[in-house]
């Protein structure tokens, strides 16, 4: 069976998602579920299950033994860890995309405006979008090797890598880490006046998820929602 946690494998199924998404006219979701089924998987979700199970033995020492009494994933674990950022270096702030993410851009053309959906990977990132803003991007591989905890679940059980976003990295000193407050100002100068509030509601600092302005304003807005709901007795069982 074709291994599925190799970056070339990430890439290539990109690929192919992205192939049937346009010949089908279907949405991003839709053609991962077509694209796992090709490799016999029932389902994109089941395609990361499986992953994310193979993952997991590179935890466990003795977990699927090899024919020479070897754990492979285990053993590459290990040989990565002396890959990792040293954390003491910098303070680290990662901003996420989704992999799908288009941007609106329009321009004037013999009198009339031209409005063209452009891909963020394609037009904006491979053609030097994070050197710009003064970060780089994080590879697929670096995510996880640092297992860094998903925007939402359970810490330890589902991790960053596993989702389908993009991250580019800003750095600073590590005496001088960053806040919340700094970040926030940061990509809305940076990002946001180039491409609009586009990226993902969560970013991480030094490590850990944290709402950014626009998961805040989520939670705002979610909370006068709720206080907005008209009491109803029907509904507490009296």
């Amino acid at each position: 069976m074709t291994d599925i946690t190799t970056s070339t494998f990430r890439s290539n199924f990109k690929k192919l998602a992205r192939t049937i998404q346009k010949n089908d006219g279907i949405c991003y979701s839709k053609a991962q579920d077509r694209a796992a089924k090709k490799y016999k998987f029932d389902s994109y979700h089941a395609l990361q299950a499986y992953r994310k199970s193979i993952n997991n033995e590179s935890n466990i020492v003795n977990a699927n033994l090899g024919t020479d009494g070897v754990n492979f994933q285990y053993a590459k674990a290990q040989g990565n860890k002396g890959k990792q950022l040293n954390p003491n270096q910098h303070s680290s702030l990662l901003v996420a995309f989704h992999d799908d993410l288009t941007i609106l851009k329009s321009h004037k053309e013999d009198g009339e405006f031209i409005s063209i959906w452009e891909n963020f990977q394609t037009e904006y990132l491979d053609k030097g979008f994070a050197k710009e803003v003064g970060a780089s991007v994080i590879s697929r591989e670096e995510l996880e090797r640092r297992a860094l905890p998903a925007p939402h679940g359970k810490p330890g059980e589902y991790f960053l890598h596993e989702y389908d976003l993009t991250c580019i990295e800003f750095l600073r000193d590590k005496n001088n880490p960053w806040s919340k407050r700094d970040a926030d100002q940061l990509i809305k100068n940076k990002i946001s006046s180039q491409i609009g509030n586009k990226y993902y509601s969560k970013f991480w600092l030094d490590g850990k998820p944290i709402d950014n302005h626009i998961g805040d304003e989520e939670t705002r807005e979610a909370e006068a929602m709720a206080d907005t709901i008209e009491y109803c007795p029907a509904i507490d069982g009296y």
